[in-house]
């Protein structure tokens, strides 16, 4: 599936610094995922609680990359599939913020043996948000 990518978004500094001081997690300016590195599916509960309790758009974009990456880690299907259940309408409602996030967890042009568990959820959301 050809999709064009859309702009590109990252993780501001002060938002992952506020994020970095709320859950002690470690960082260093080298940390380019730094999200993908440090989330932890035992907090997932945390992290839907933050996500909702934002209205800084850089916070829940660099909260959003953790959920998912959380989500991912998460071994059980069942427990996935709750958790992802939960995600969804976030990520929808807030598709201008999670725009790019959603593109790169979708895998679009990549080698689908190398994506992650949750690239095929992503892509039908994209589909559904896109009308593609």
């Amino acid at each position: 599936m050809k999709v064009e990518e859309p702009k590109f978004r990252c993780g501001t500094q002060k938002a992952i610094k506020e994020l970095v001081a709320k859950y002690d997690y470690p960082y260093a300016d080298w940390m380019q995922d730094w999200p993908y590195e440090i989330a932890e599916s035992r907090e997932i509960e945390n992290y839907f609680q933050h996500y909702d309790e934002q209205i800084d758009e850089d916070k829940k974009f660099s909260l959003m990359e953790m959920l998912i990456q959380a989500l991912t880690d998460i071994e059980n299907q069942n427990d996935f599939d709750e958790n992802w259940k939960r995600l969804k309408p976030r990520i929808i409602k807030d598709f201008t913020i999670h725009e790019y996030t959603i593109f790169y967890w979708s895998c679009f042009g990549e080698n689908l043996s190398d994506c992650w568990e949750v690239f095929p959820y992503m892509r039908e959301l994209w589909k559904v948000i896109k009308n593609e």
